[in-house]
């Protein structure tokens, strides 16, 4: 019998702001303050690490896709019905 593998590939859209999502990326509350939820090992949490820095002025991953949009030289505006960012898992 052969060993066949295969990937899941789950692509969800979001609605309304992004915010929420780079509060869980960010381990982050709302307010700002420091999360490290039940399942995270907290004596590693140190070793986590930012593999991209922001533009200046940028402080977060909501910020980030504001200024991307903001620059990347669209000739029209982004409708609401449109997706700002894709959450892959």
């Amino acid at each position: 019998m052969s060993n066949i593998q295969c990937t899941v590939y789950y692509l969800l859209r979001g609605s309304g702001n992004d915010s929420g999502m780079s509060c869980h990326i960010g381990r982050k509350t709302t307010d700002g303050k420091m999360y490290i939820p039940d399942n995270a090992d907290k004596i590693r949490t140190h070793l986590n690490r930012k593999l991209i820095s922001f533009h200046e002025g940028v402080h977060n991953r909501t910020d980030a896709i504001r200024y991307r949009l903001d620059n990347a030289g669209l000739h029209r505006k982004v409708g609401k019905t449109q997706r700002k960012a894709v959450v892959l898992f």
